[in-house]
């Protein structure tokens, strides 16, 4: 600290011609003090006083885009991503303007722009600008050859930013239209390197998202294969075996990979949930309470963080689609091997066959992008949650701000929304009231709390034999709907469970609606299809009723417990 003074008061400030090699060799030193301090101060985790460093020293080096880059490099190791994107962009525009044809600034540049991308991706969910930067350095990479080692990794983070921008779409067609486009990216990526563990986890996944489960499944395979250290790649297999029905595969290898790793938050999610669908009401209850200690364990983390203004509008990368229950920001990967048994499952369709669905064109009224709430993105783990896409802008603006505070209680919050669920299921209704209250106690924003507390009053209604009493509950349990859907617009549990309760009311204009706006949120889900059908034949539509159910049938085996979507994005720690 004192050579940084020291070096800091001897930089030659003066731009005459005649100082020029004095000015140069004197920010020399102080760029040797700064890595030295860079070095201490990292393996200290002081990443703010590093920054505020870095930043004194633009003061008289502000044309210097290693030291912009390292800037950029501590704002990411604070937290502060939307100032780093911001200085990346700087150092990058830095680097082209000083020295831009040389061989060394562009193998910087091709970097910087790669970081770009993927803290796009990230942290803001802003998909057209990763795949503006992506493409930029692709183009860097490719320009004379000397870069190739890095194209495939630029062709990844393309692929995966048209990826994510595809489930942002509310439009079927333009959704199959650009998950078809990112299966070849994908495919063209393993192509060039068949022994990437990355390339091939993602093609998984994008796969499994566009319904071709063997792909899916024998990628997943290779991937593991290739590198065992992967939870991800062990849930996505495990979703698959879901959808095809065998639950107890999925369940088996999602508790061989928890003695690998018994910390890993979203496999014990994962585990909550197929529990629940098997009725293990005791071991589902056992996994809620590892899920509570799990935050407990963490709570000395998070006891002693201050934030100011800037932290607390961090954005969080998986903001924009309310079906990532699972996420946390990205998950850097580094997990212990799983060397299971993978019985291959034959699909009931092809890729070929399912891309090429059509889903009916029923007149749904195209509604606007819903207003986006903090609420939507989910880490928790409510049963009942089988997602609940919401929907963003084109200009992918950043669809909510967590901070990793906000995102420890919303998470606890969700663990005891969970219990409520069980509970419900078995009846327990004090049980389920004061879950609720504990829910509401950490997050009472949350659309979930309403959510569930519509589901008891509903429940209440039905083992009522007053028709008055029942129906004044079921008019709450409406309201309590209506206020969760008021929080967060595309609550997927809500708008079902209201669509029941509209049906049972006999209001079957008002249940179809919410129907279709399910369909058009999660157009692969067969339930909602189902459900759809059985509204339409309720209205006496025998022709659209006859083309859900269809579709629905279609969808049945391939449609897993939870979305695929839920998944973390993987970003390695050097990507």
């Amino acid at each position: 600290m004192i050579s940084e003074v020291l070096v800091t008061r001897d930089v030659v400030l003066s731009r005459s011609e005649d100082l020029s090699v004095s000015r140069i060799q004197s920010v020399r030193n102080a760029k040797s003090v700064y890595n030295l301090l860079t070095l201490i101060l990292s393996s200290l985790r002081q990443y703010q006083l590093l920054s505020t460093i870095y930043e004194r020293a633009m003061k008289f080096v502000n044309q210097d885009s290693y030291l912009w880059e390292q800037l950029a490099l501590s704002l990411l190791c604070r937290g502060r991503w939307t100032r780093a994107a911001r200085v990346l962009e700087q150092a990058v525009s830095t680097t082209s303007s000083n020295d831009g044809s040389s061989s060394c600034a562009e193998h910087s540049s091709a970097i910087e722009l790669m970081m770009l991308s993927q803290l796009y991706i990230e942290r803001f969910s802003q998909y057209d600008s990763a795949l503006t930067h992506a493409e930029k350095a692709l183009a860097i990479c490719g320009k004379d050859g000397q870069q190739a080692f890095l194209m495939t990794r630029c062709q990844l983070l393309q692929a995966i930013a048209m990826g994510q921008r595809a489930q942002q779409r509310t439009s079927w067609e333009q959704k199959r239209s650009e998950l078809v486009k990112t299966l070849r990216l994908m495919e063209d990526v393993v192509a060039a390197d068949a022994h990437d563990y990355l390339a091939l986890y993602y093609a998984a996944l994008y796969h499994a998202i566009s319904r071709d489960l063997e792909a899916a499944r024998e990628r997943c395979a290779r991937s593991l294969e290739l590198n065992s250290e992967q939870p991800a790649a062990i849930m996505l297999l495990a979703l698959v075996f879901t959808a095809h029905g065998d639950l107890k595969g999925a369940l088996e290898l999602v508790v061989n990979a928890l003695k690998d790793f018994p910390n890993n938050y979203g496999l014990l999610v994962l585990r909550l949930h197929i529990e629940t669908k098997f009725g293990r009401v005791e071991e589902s209850l056992d996994t809620c309470s590892h899920l509570l200690d799990f935050w407990k364990r963490r709570d000395n983390s998070f006891s002693f963080v201050v934030l100011n203004d800037e932290d607390r509008n961090q954005t969080n990368l998986n903001a924009s689609d309310g079906t990532t229950l699972l996420r946390e920001g990205s998950t850097k990967t580094g997990t212990p091997s799983l060397g299971r048994d993978m019985t291959p499952v034959t699909p009931l369709i092809s890729s070929a066959q399912l891309m090429g669905f059509t889903a009916p064109v029923l007149n749904t009224t195209s509604t606007t992008a819903s207003a986006i709430d903090l609420s939507v993105i989910e880490s928790g783990v409510a049963p009942s949650e089988v997602g609940g896409t919401s929907t963003a802008s084109d200009s992918g603006a950043s669809c909510g701000g967590i901070n990793e505070v906000w995102s420890k209680f919303k998470a606890q919050a969700d663990i005891w929304m969970s219990l409520a669920e069980l509970y419900l299921a078995e009846g327990k209704q004090a049980e389920v009231g004061r879950c609720v209250e504990q829910a509401v106690n950490l997050f009472p924003h949350s659309p979930q709390a309403m959510y569930l507390k519509g589901r008891l009053l509903n429940c209440r209604a039905e083992k009522i034999e007053d028709e008055l009493v029942a129906s004044k509950l079921r008019s709450e349990a409406k309201a309590a709907y209506l206020s969760a859907l008021a929080l967060c617009p595309a609550h997927v549990p809500t708008m079902s469970h209201l669509a029941k309760l509209y049906a049972h009311d006999g209001n079957l204009k008002m249940s179809e609606h919410l129907y279709r706006e399910l369909v058009r949120l999660e157009p692969l889900c067969c339930e909602w299809w189902q459900q759809l059908g059985c509204s339409l034949m309720r209205l006496g539509k025998a022709d659209q009723a006859t083309e859900c159910l269809t579709a629905a049938s279609q969808l049945d085996r391939t449609t897993p417990l939870l979305p695929f979507s839920v998944i973390p994005l993987v970003f390695p720690t050097s990507f």
